[in-house]
């Protein structure tokens, strides 16, 4: 090849790397910009150091403890109270049976977040907080939805929010196929009440 050719061959390709940069710094920035803007989501990373429910994380994060009340789910309860007893005739299972389904929810939480951190995402912002002053939020594992994992193994219920979130429909969905796969608390089980 020539010098000539080897200049223009040159010149196009700065050019168009050039006008890449250009794009990606001028163009697409407004539109990374407007992204941030509509989500007021805020992340954290923290380590878990209680499990009090299946749907209930005690972590530590920024030097804290906070206490996270996972975000549309609600797992069986474990305690003999009013909810307990709502649940199990919702499901027409015994109290009994539904408190150690909801130690399992429990567990099975402890076993995926054993020694590991976690990725916690606040949809609603930070100080969004539950009746009982917990906050609202999403947590993963290694890039996994522990909600949607407790859901697909039937451990927990899909559980609507007075403000929407943007899982709410495939967590319905996670939890129409453990129903249908009759899966965790959702097993055919001929249980009497009394």
């Amino acid at each position: 090849m020539n010098q000539r050719k080897s200049r223009i061959v040159i010149t196009v390709f700065l050019g168009g790397l050039v006008g890449f940069c250009a794009f990606f710094t001028l163009g697409l920035s407004p539109y990374l910009k407007a992204a941030a803007e509509r989500s007021d989501a805020f992340h954290l990373l923290g380590k878990c150091v209680e499990i009090p429910a299946g749907d209930v994380l005690v972590i530590e994060q920024r030097g804290e403890r906070r206490e996270i009340r996972l975000i549309g789910i609600e797992a069986p309860r474990m305690d003999g109270d009013a909810e307990l007893v709502e649940q199990a005739t919702g499901l027409e299972r015994d109290p009994q049976w539904v408190a150690q389904q909801g130690q399992v929810s429990r567990n099975t939480l402890a076993a995926w977040i054993y020694r590991r951190g976690l990725h916690v995402t606040y949809p609603w912002g930070e100080d969004a907080l539950d009746e009982q002053g917990r906050h609202w939020a999403y947590a993963a594992v290694a890039g996994v939805d522990l909600s949607r994992k407790l859901l697909q193994g039937g451990q927990v219920f899909a559980k609507p929010t007075d403000e929407p979130h943007p899982n709410a429909e495939m967590y319905a969905e996670m939890e129409a196929q453990a129903r249908d796969r009759q899966l965790g608390i959702w097993r055919d089980q001929t249980v009497s009440l009394f």
